[in-house]
């Protein structure tokens, strides 16, 4: 686990810069793309930062008879040790990692392991730190690549689809009257069953069905149907002992049904009428001309997405670097956190979570791949960013989320996200470059 950021201390800082080195480091090769060092920060420094930590508590501690600032130093070095500790390797690692690592031209892959702190009061403080670093690798000519010119056309059905869909999403449900439940219709219904056996009653359900639909249960389907608002019936089920439903299983239940509520489903024609009661057309031409510039723009997209891929998989053929496995790690754990968070549907199985972080770690593979390719490109060609693009992206998705430009730069800057701004417009930059060059 990396330590907490250092605490600001100026009269620490002084001392620190008066010493050309104020700590010693060891740097060994491990592998092509990794690293160890061994550190040791002398003595005079831990006990100097050590010193200033203990009168900090001294200053601040609340020990049972003792006023506030009066506890005498060994009672507070003794009652705090764990914390004192805590706050100096705090204060001391991660500016000698950062210093070092910055010394040696390093750029970790993932933040360093701190391995074996050791340290004794009085004494210096000793401990290392393996770094995986991102594999070096010649780019081939990426100018010279060529693609399949994709077409680009909408086709009538596709926008009759689209109608369709706005057709069926702006349907109305009306209540039914005269007539009992038939295919299509939609009905909010009572279950009381009751187990033969024992006599007793289950608790009453309510649930809302679409008549009609394949997956309903059959013997409910059937004698649903025709059932009018308010009247109820009466029907008996046998389940084999072998049922999926344990609760069930071998048992003879009664199942009494009522209709709550029944509703019909009323769909629009598509007319004029109905384009301009979705808004922002007069008619059914200018809502398929509309449809169908949608439909182009996504096609773009999809285009767009289609030919980089293409770029992508023709580079990688041409290039073979292994990645650091802490970050293969790191990025496939980030993509299965994510599936399995959106996931709503019954629980995976040990099969296919093992098929799921098998998927995982090839799509981290593929996409740290891209990352390192894209941005290497950027490198060469000399691409920047500068502020004014990173402001006018923060301006776009503050219109596309509703927010005021200067509430979403204050949550990116307080949440350390700029710089992922930054990086996803130079990453667009070098995709907008490569995909001009191959077309």
């Amino acid at each position: 686990m990396k330590p907490a950021s250092p605490e600001k201390n100026p009269q620490k800082e002084k001392i620190m810069a008066e010493e050309k080195t104020w700590f010693k480091d060891n740097l060994v090769e491990t592998g092509p793309n990794s690293r160890e060092i061994e550190f040791e920060i002398p003595a005079t420094v831990v006990n100097s930062e050590y010193d200033k930590i203990v009168e900090t508590f001294v200053r601040r501690a609340r020990i049972p008879g003792f006023r506030v600032g009066r506890a005498p130093r060994d009672i507070v070095r003794r009652t705090f040790a764990s914390e004192i500790r805590e706050r100096l390797i705090n204060n001391l690692v991660p500016r000698a990692v950062e210093e070092s690592l910055r010394a040696h031209h390093l750029d970790p892959a993932v933040d360093p392991a701190i391995q074996n702190i050791r340290w004794e009061e009085g004494q210096a403080m000793t401990f290392r730190i393996r770094v995986e670093l991102w594999p070096d690798f010649t780019l081939p000519d990426y100018k010279a690549i060529d693609v399949p010119h994709l077409p680009l056309e909408v086709k009538e059905e596709e926008i009759e689809k689209v109608l369709q869909e706005l057709q069926q999403r702006s349907a109305e449900f009306i209540p039914v009257t005269g007539r009992g439940l038939l295919p299509g219709d939609f009905a909010l219904i009572e279950v009381r069953a009751r187990d033969l056996k024992t006599r007793k009653f289950w608790p009453t359900q309510k649930i809302q069905i679409e008549a009609g639909r394949p997956t309903n249960d059959p013997l409910l389907e059937a004698n649903l149907t025709n059932l009018m608002p308010g009247e109820t019936r009466t029907f008996t089920v046998d389940y084999p002992s072998d049922h999926a439903n344990s609760a069930l299983a071998g048992k003879k239940v009664e199942n009494t049904v009522k209709i709550l509520a029944l509703k019909e489903r009323k769909i629009p024609e598509i007319n004029d009428d109905f384009a301009r009661s979705l808004g922002n057309c007069d008619n059914l031409d200018q809502l398929k001309e509309k449809i169908r510039q949608e439909l182009l723009e996504k096609k773009k997209e999809e285009n767009r997405e289609r030919i980089l891929e293409m770029i992508l998989e023709k580079l990688e053929a041409q290039i073979s670097f292994a990645l650091p496995e802490a970050a293969i790690e790191k990025e496939s754990e980030l993509l299965l956190k994510r599936w399995l968070s959106s996931n709503q549907g019954p629980r995976w199985s040990e099969a296919e979570l093992e098929a799921l972080e098998a998927e995982a770690r090839r799509q981290a593979e593929k996409r740290l791949k891209d990352r390192l390719i894209l941005e290497k490109i950027a490198q060469k060609e000399g691409f920047e960013v500068t502020e004014s693009e990173v402001e006018e992206e923060i301006r776009s998705l503050a219109r596309l989320n509703r927010l005021s430009f200067f509430e979403l730069k204050e949550r990116f800057e307080r949440e350390g996200r700029l710089e992922t701004v930054r990086h996803h417009l130079l990453l667009r930059k070098v995709v907008d470059f490569l995909i001009h060059q191959a077309l």
